[in-house]
């Protein structure tokens, strides 16, 4: 009896010793978003460009051209910098010509383009949208401080008529500008 008392003891403690644990599978997720951050233009201050008073007969899209150049700062300025520019399009004008507020027989004919660099030139127009990556266009032209912290980007404006003869009035446009590195 002493026997089967220590066989069942010892299967007894085998039993217990041996037994697994029972795990649950449980998945783990995680996430988050990797961005790159844009450079801040002009000190996030409003870049402004007055044209002064100008001759209705003498806009021709090189009259009255003004050059800016403003800073850049960038936290990301690895690879490429790319130029976003939004805002309304001039029906029917090229793809860098903003379309202004102007009243009257103005609103159909008068727009504002935009160039990369210091001057018109159509090889290097400032285009308008995010392009095929959303995040603009290449900067080819008035980029210095390339790979740096700190830049600077030259653009132009200019007053830009559609045919049809202008009339005397007030007018503006409104775009936004982002640089960015890829």
């Amino acid at each position: 009896m002493k026997t089967r008392q220590i066989a069942s003891a010892l299967l007894l403690a085998g039993i217990l010793f041996s037994a697994t644990t029972a795990r649950a599978n449980i998945n783990i997720t995680i996430t988050s978003e990797i961005y790159i951050p844009p450079c801040v233009v002009n000190g996030d201050s409003l870049i402004t460009v007055d044209f002064g008073d100008m001759d209705a007969q003498k806009v021709d899209g090189q009259a009255y051209a003004k050059s800016i150049t403003v800073p850049v700062s960038c936290t990301y300025y690895s690879g490429a910098a790319y130029v976003r520019v939004t805002g309304s399009q001039l029906t029917g004008a090229p793809t860098n010509v903003l379309k202004t507020d102007a009243t009257g027989g103005n609103a159909d004919i008068l727009g504002v383009a935009l160039y990369q660099g210091n001057g018109v030139n159509s090889s290097f127009p400032l285009t308008l949208g995010g392009g095929s990556n959303g995040y603009g266009y290449p900067l080819t032209q008035g980029w210095t401080g390339n790979g740096t912290a700190s830049s600077q980007f030259t653009l132009t404006a200019v007053p830009y008529k559609q045919g049809g003869s202008l009339e005397a009035g007030a007018f503006s446009a409104t775009a936004t500008m982002s640089i960015s590195y890829l």
